[in-house]
């Protein structure tokens, strides 16, 4: 008899422990996407037999695959986890196969304050445009797992970071930080990033005004280099502060506009006369730290029609200050926008070949719907530097860490190239889509030597679903 018992009574207690188990089940959202394209890039320019890291014609298919879980807890307890593959087709090691965490946070609303909430772990933060926070790496490349031929396209943004928010709508504040890279040497090896934006969203006008004090500790060089070893009270930092405004004045048009000041502290490598050189085959000791001094402002414009084929068109404009490398100021300031951490894209091939600063760029783009599935988009981009290369011989595109081209250049020229960019958007349904995308980078003749001034192209067609 007292078996019976027990064994109803664990049977009472299995219940109630699977009830509630089945209850947390049944609150998991499951979604994902599939992305499968191929890619064909030349980015020689010519040939040179002088450098011989130029890279020939390359092409390949890929595929990047993200699955995502999210789960309500409580009311205001959720938590997420991405997981993400990138890795081109016909590649079996241990690295193109395994599986990397891409998002795993937890969020809680009106954590201890009402107006309060808390997110811990590894998520996405992105502010404004992109200038300063949205991928860790910049969008320029990514960590070594992903395929060089496709680290510019990389799917991961995410960063290991707490973020607070105050919600006091129209005002929402957020305060974040974030680590970087985890340094094993010593405490002070680590790169950090911290920071408050501020932003108002106003009640018309469909308009956003935004304020922000973001800073980096041990972040980048003067060669947009990370700094790993470096001694306490010297350790790089970047401090930058801003500000960013955009709204419909009428219905069509849409207006923006930002601006950035940074200052702080940054390692830069000298050459022998005391120059600073901007390609690593120059760099030589010593080196020496530096005052930040540098500036960024972008402008942007968007008209749509709103007639048949909803046409639009736009324009942007952007300005990242440069060093000349040779004239300083009167203060010695180092005046060479640090890139941090955008998330911004000029040209597919410009975003390859040259980093987020010392640069002059103006595009003009549009739009249009030859039938309500499919968008033809067409974009032109000038480039150009917004200080000489005073000492450059050489210039080696920051393709990525393992691979890099060298070309052969003037120094005594400031345009870059243009570029000019299209795709075409089909939607297959309302989850696939089916892209062709197209650029092609016509280098500056007075700053490309004749040995590296031919077209260089990026073609690429993608499927991508999402589910």
């Amino acid at each position: 008899m007292m078996g019976k018992k027990l064994f109803l009574l664990a049977a009472i207690l299995s219940v109630a422990l699977v009830v509630p188990a089945f209850a947390a089940v049944e609150n998991i959202k499951v979604s994902g996407d599939i992305t499968s394209q191929g890619i064909l890039r030349d980015l020689s320019m010519g040939d040179d037999l002088k450098l011989n890291t130029i890279m020939d014609a390359e092409a390949a298919l890929a595929t990047q695959t993200r699955l995502r879980l999210d789960a309500d807890l409580t009311e205001n307890v959720s938590a997420v986890v991405r997981l993400i593959n990138e890795r081109l087709w016909g590649t079996e090691d241990e690295q193109d196969t395994e599986i990397d965490l891409d998002l795993a946070y937890v969020e809680m609303k009106e954590f201890l304050y009402q107006p309060l909430s808390l997110t811990v772990g590894r998520q996405l933060l992105r502010y404004g445009n992109g200038l300063i926070v949205g991928d860790p790496d910049t969008n320029q490349t990514a960590v070594a797992k992903v395929p060089t031929l496709m680290r510019d396209l990389s799917m991961r943004k995410s960063f290991d970071a707490i973020k607070a928010v105050l919600d006091f709508s129209p005002f929402t504040y957020d305060m974040i930080y974030a680590k970087i890279r985890e340094g094993t040497t010593w405490i002070g090896d680590d790169s950090t990033l911290f920071g408050v934006n501020a932003a108002y969203q106003w009640g018309s006008f469909n308009g956003i005004t935004e304020g922000y004090f973001f800073g980096a500790h041990n972040n980048k060089d003067g060669n947009n280099n990370l700094v790993t070893t470096q001694v306490n009270e010297n350790q790089a930092t970047t401090y930058v502060i801003g500000g960013r405004i955009q709204f419909d004045p009428i219905e069509k048009l849409m207006l923006g506009l930002e601006g950035a000041y940074q200052f702080g502290d940054v390692l830069t490598p000298m050459l022998s006369d005391g120059s600073t050189p901007v390609d690593d085959d120059l760099a030589a000791s010593p080196s020496e730290y530096r005052h930040l001094s540098a500036f960024a402002i972008q402008a942007a414009a968007e008209y749509k029609l709103m007639t048949k084929y909803d046409p639009k068109i736009g324009i942007r404009y952007s300005y990242l200050s440069g060093d000349d490398d040779n004239n300083l100021d009167d203060e010695g300031d180092f005046t060479g926008w640090d890139p941090m951490f955008e998330d911004q894209t000029a040209g597919e091939i410009i975003n390859i070949l040259f980093p987020n600063t010392n640069s002059s760029t103006a595009m003009i783009y549009g739009s249009i719907m030859p039938r309500e599935d499919i968008t033809l988009g067409l974009a032109y981009i000038n480039t150009r530097l917004a200080q000489n290369y005073i000492y450059l011989n050489t210039y080696s595109s920051a393709r990525g860490p393992a691979i890099a081209n060298a070309y052969r250049v003037n120094r005594d020229d400031k345009l870059l190239g243009s570029e000019i960019d299209a795709y075409a958007l089909y939607d297959y349904t309302e989850d696939v889509q089916i892209k062709l995308t197209g650029a092609w980078f016509m280098p500056g003749s007075n700053f490309f030597e004749d040995h590296n001034n031919d077209i260089a192209y990026s073609l690429r067609a993608g499927l991508a679903v999402n589910f």
